[in-house]
């Protein structure tokens, strides 16, 4: 009840105000940062009680402390920095009033950064009336479809009731506001004029807005992807070639497997194992080997990499998602078709007066509509092709996994293919060349051999290699046999002549019948001179074109990978070998000379007959020591010849070879 009031039913206390630390005297000069603590509510009833003085108490207290220093001393160590604002003068500080959150704020601020110069009943007029400036920016358009705007909290609409105006009612252009918007921030205007005034049909109406901007490029982008899937798809089922390759592996790869591994059809996640199988050199693949068979053996089937050369382009398409972007393009102009209908747009009466969202949506509806029933119709096309070509090559449908990863599975196999035949089209250019070039060699030494005209015609060019091969190997060991059982008759000989020391042998070329006898036809022909390149070879070069030609079959036999210096090496001891082997053929051949001519001078008694001994055949090498000097044979002067050519019965003389 009004009235003055009167006292309560307990005595009332005398009112005391709770103590403070603060005193208004003793203020700092300048700010200092603040101590921050929790206040005790009730400091009557704690020890703080104690420490309350009366005001001249507090000034006596404050006064000792300064003059003490105290209070000079924490002004000057807790000064508070000052903040200054870059950009910003001694501007007046607002008195605007701000209801929406400080995020929304900025947003507001980065999003219509491009109407910064405009008034607020200018951009509130822009919104309004659906201008083409703000209907094309999508920055703009983005931001008035935010959740923040299309739904206002609960604190933020009883803010916001009195400087508000409701345009559902029948005078609401008479209608005045509680308080005025001026007295709130550029944003709060904005706001409370546009999302929370139209709070009732603002969702709908930024769909519906933003439908009419979008729905032709989402249109072409999504119908392109669902028409591109289906070309696809039909390629695969139209590639016979892709099927006979495919035939081709499951069949070989049958041949390689064991009886308990063969397969009727394999997966395409198959396709991924054919480069992991290596041959025995580790260089080339199973999938080179497909790829190799197919160009050489079935030059027809090569082309089916350009039959389904769409599989690489699609592999990066999500089937999944593509049909979801599909729905929900049909599904929202299904939506802001209900809306004009039937829903928050179908009244004009409780739109803002200025408000033309019906006229620009219903202009383009139209074609939406059209869009939307062609959009399902790709998307049921899309669905039966796809399910079915994956059916056709052994993909389960239902599975996710094999739905997101069917294309990029045969567009790995086709990548792969073609890797495969730029390695392979590498290696055979590469041994193309090589045999190019070793029949440009060949080529060459048949030229080269045939200039040559002192050359002996090659076995290979007369054709008689077989026949030269069995020759050497027949000769071979025959000559080495004779030269033993040679080497072993003179040393027999060569140990039975005696020369008693002291003695002298006469030297051949001071006796004239040894002379004559040399110089005869008879004698050169049987005898042989010191020079061997008067007299022709031979049974010596019958031996030595043996000898020749068992170094080359033991050349021949030898090993192919020789190289030149071994080969130098060898021959340079055989040769020193033979040297050395002439050189003592030749001193024992000048010995028997210097037999025959002392049994000349000295014949013996009876009717003995010295037994010429053949010469051994002379080389065309000249006759050297180890160390590669001519030998120096001593000539001696006394011969003691046997008493008779027969010898004694214990020594006979075997003259003969």
């Amino acid at each position: 009840m009004p009235g003055k009031k009167s006292g309560g039913f307990l005595s009332q206390p005398s009112y005391n105000a709770a103590p403070t630390l603060g005193m208004p005297v003793a203020r700092p000069k300048k700010k200092l940062k603040a101590l921050h603590w929790e206040k005790v509510d009730t400091p009557m009833t704690t020890h703080w009680a104690a420490h309350a003085p009366t005001a001249a108490e507090k000034e006596e207290k404050y006064a000792e402390l300064s003059r003490k220093g105290v209070l000079d001393e924490v002004e000057k160590l807790f000064l508070a920095k000052e903040i200054k604002q870059i950009g910003k003068g001694a501007g007046k500080k607002t008195d605007k009033k701000q209801i929406i959150s400080s995020d929304l704020m900025r947003t507001f601020q980065i999003s219509l950064a491009k109407f910064s110069s405009y008034s607020v009943d200018k951009i509130v007029q822009m919104v309004i009336h659906c201008d083409k400036e703000v209907l094309d920016n999508a920055v703009v358009m983005d931001f008035l479809q935010k959740e923040d705007m299309c739904n206002v909290p609960e604190n933020t609409a009883k803010l916001m009731a009195p400087y508000s105006k409701d345009w559902t009612g029948p005078d609401a252009n008479k209608d005045s506001r509680e308080m005025d918007p001026a007295d709130l921030t550029r944003e709060d205007q904005i706001y409370l004029q546009t999302s929370y005034e139209l709070h009732h049909y603002w969702k709908s109406r930024m769909r519906a807005l933003a439908l009419t901007r979008t729905f032709e490029a989402e249109y072409d982008e999504v119908s392109d992807k669902l028409k591109q899937v289906v070309a696809v798809s039909e390629s695969l089922r139209d590639s016979v070639s892709l099927m006979n390759v495919l035939g081709l592996i499951l069949d070989i790869g049958n041949y390689m497997n064991d009886s308990n591994k063969q397969a009727s059809g394999f997966k395409l996640s198959s396709l991924a194992r054919l480069g992991m199988v290596k041959d025995d050199k580790n260089e080339s693949t199973f999938a080179d080997l497909v790829e190799r068979i197919v160009r050489t053996q079935y030059p027809e089937w090569e082309g089916f990499t350009d039959d389904i050369g769409g599989v690489v382009l699609s592999q990066k398409l999500n089937v999944e998602q593509l049909q979801q972007d599909a729905k929900r393009y049909i599904d929202n102009i299904k939506n802001v078709q209900m809306s004009l209908d039937s829903g928050n747009l179908s009244d004009p009466k409780k739109f803002h007066p200025q408000d033309r969202v019906s006229q620009i949506v219903q202009r383009s509806m139209k074609d939406a509509r059209r869009k939307a029933e062609q959009m399902q119709l790709y998307l049921e096309d899309m669905i039966r092709t796809y399910d079915d070509i994956m059916v056709f090559y052994g993909e389960d449908p239902a599975d996710e996994n094999a739905r997101r990863d069917f294309f990029s599975k045969l567009a790995i196999f086709v990548t792969e293919w073609k890797k495969s035949r730029e390695k392979n089209m590498v290696l055979e250019a590469t041994r193309k060349r090589n045999e190019a070039s070793m029949k440009r060699k060949h080529a060459q030494l048949k030229v080269t051999g045939s200039s040559d005209g002192s050359a002996p015609p090659s076995p290979v060019s007369t054709g008689a290699m077989d026949s030269l091969l069995e020759k050497l190997r027949a000769a071979a060991p025959q000559a080495r046999d004779q030269r033993d059982r040679r080497r072993r008759a003179r040393l027999q000989n060569r140990y039975q002549v005696r020369v008693a020391s002291g003695q002298k042998i006469p030297d051949p070329d001071e006796i004239p019948e040894v002379e004559d006898s040399l110089k005869s036809p008879e004698s050169v022909s049987t005898e042989g001179l010191i020079s061997p390149e008067l007299v022709a070879p031979k049974e010596g070069s019958e031996d030595d074109i043996a000898e020749r030609a068992a170094l080359l079959l033991q050349g021949m036999r030898g090993n192919d990978g020789a190289n030149d210096a071994e080969e130098t090496e060898r021959r340079d001891s055989m040769r020193r070998a033979r040297r050395r082997d002439n050189a003592e053929e030749e001193r024992k051949a000048r010995r028997r000379r210097r037999e025959k001519a002392s049994s000349i001078s000295e014949p013996p008694d009876g009717d003995a007959v010295i037994e010429e001994e053949p010469d051994t055949p002379q080389t065309a090498e000249t006759p050297a020591s180890e160390d590669g000097d001519k030998e120096k044979v001593p000539t001696p002067t006394t011969v003691v010849s046997p008493p008779s050519p027969d010898g004694s019965k214990t020594k006979p003389i075997d003259l003969g070879e």
